[in-house]
């Protein structure tokens, strides 16, 4: 009778598993058929969707009952596909450009510093309540140009309202999976530690805490950012005709400090940011400063930040966040070491009136997913709306099947 059962559970789990339509393909622009990175697939009028990676290429687990899927981009056309015209089969999206979406100069009385200072705050507020984000998280970790780790995991981040400008953020991890990806004799040793079991330079704790906190971007809209930075606003059409403005950020070349330079374009009438998209300046990383720590010195030679959000229904909603770090790092006399961190965290489901909280055994208390190793029921990273890995990225893992 118990092989009856388990006989019949595993026929309800296949035939459920069947039932679940997957759209997945690749988005180009139909003009030049070059990839279209970043764009947003998902469910119309709804919460639920993915990104597409840095090649276009996306993989959708629809779920059940949905009518229509919206593919969407800045600068581009929407296109609308019914759920029962979608086949089981890779397909290949051609977005058209959107020719509202040329960008106009826009002069202002308002110092461009300031007007971004009050998006920000405004931007905030729509997400200091109760939240919980279902996100798919990666990272690489890179060791004097050699990839040394890899990890991922279907995590649930429970955000609380920010005390005193502070996140606070519980997480629970449904499944990881974490490789070594090559071994200390594998990495070279330029100073005079060994690097090669070093985990991260990003906290997962606060994996999600930029979507709520806009770091970096803070000091660039302080009252003393124009010192520093030269603004430009634009306003532009989205892919839905709505108006939207970007801001221009360039740091002065006579200014002798390691700076940003980037743009954020933002909704201007629910005063909301759609899109965080900047870097450390080339001409600035000259000035870089070392930071004592206890054993060793560093110096944070770039960082690059991809943050992007949707407004939906009256919905704030945090989407895609990429993360990258450069780190050189000094034992002794010299910068001899060099740590690159890369993180991706993809938002598949967002609940802004989360009610409930994560049974306190099941909280994941440590700094990275190294220590959770593999714990996982299921290939989550094909089956539950991750990010496909970009063709580079899957050659590095490809080092994993001679391991």
């Amino acid at each position: 009778m118990k092989k009856i059962y388990l006989f019949l559970f595993a026929l309800i789990a296949l035939s459920s598993t069947a039932q679940s339509l997957v759209f997945e393909g690749k988005i180009v622009d139909k003009t030049t058929q070059e990839s279209i990175p970043f764009t947003n697939i998902f469910v119309q009028n709804s919460t639920q969707g993915v990104i597409s990676n840095e090649d276009g290429v996306f993989k959708f687990y629809i779920p059940n009952g949905v009518e229509n899927i919206e593919v969407g981009h800045i600068g581009y056309k929407t296109q609308i596909f019914p759920v029962k015209e979608i086949k089981a089969e890779p397909i290949t999206i051609q977005l058209e450009t959107d020719e509202m979406a040329l960008e106009e100069v826009i002069v202002t009385n308002k110092p461009i510093n300031q007007l971004l200072a009050g998006i920000l705050s405004n931007s905030k507020n729509q997400l200091d309540k109760s939240i919980k984000l279902e996100t798919y998280y990666r990272e690489f970790v890179k060791i004097n140009d050699k990839y040394s780790k890899f990890s991922d995991g279907v995590i649930d981040f429970y955000i609380q309202p920010k005390k005193k400008e502070k996140v606070e953020s519980k997480l629970e991890v449904n499944q990881s999976r974490a490789f070594q990806l090559a071994g200390a004799d594998e990495i070279e040793k330029k100073g005079k530690a060994d690097l090669s079991e070093m985990d991260s330079f990003f906290d997962i704790q606060k994996a999600a805490n930029g979507f709520f906190t806009y770091e970096y971007i803070n000091r660039i809209s302080s009252d003393k950012a124009n010192e520093n930075y030269e603004f430009e606003l634009r306003s532009k059409k989205d892919q839905f005709g709505n108006t939207l403005e970007v801001i221009y950020i360039k740091p002065k070349i006579s200014v002798e400090k390691a700076l940003m330079v980037g743009k954020i374009t933002y909704d201007p009438i629910n005063k909301v940011v759609l899109d965080i998209d900047v870097k450390m300046s080339d001409k600035h990383k000259q000035y870089v400063e070392t930071i004592n720590a206890l054993i060793m010195k560093f110096a944070i030679h770039d960082i690059q930040i991809k943050q992007t959000y949707k407004y939906l229904n009256g919905k704030y909603i945090p989407s895609y966040r990429k993360s990258i770090i450069d780190i050189h790092i000094k034992f002794g006399k010299q910068m001899n070491d060099r740590l690159i961190c890369i993180s991706d965290l993809v938002v598949t489901d967002f609940n802004d009136n989360a009610t409930t909280q994560p049974e306190k055994n099941k909280i994941f208390k440590e700094r990275n997913l190294y220590s959770n190793g593999m714990n996982f029921t299921e290939n989550f990273w094909e089956t539950n709306n991750a990010l496909p890995l970009s063709e580079n990225e899957e050659r590095i893992l490809q080092t994993l099947k001679s391991k």
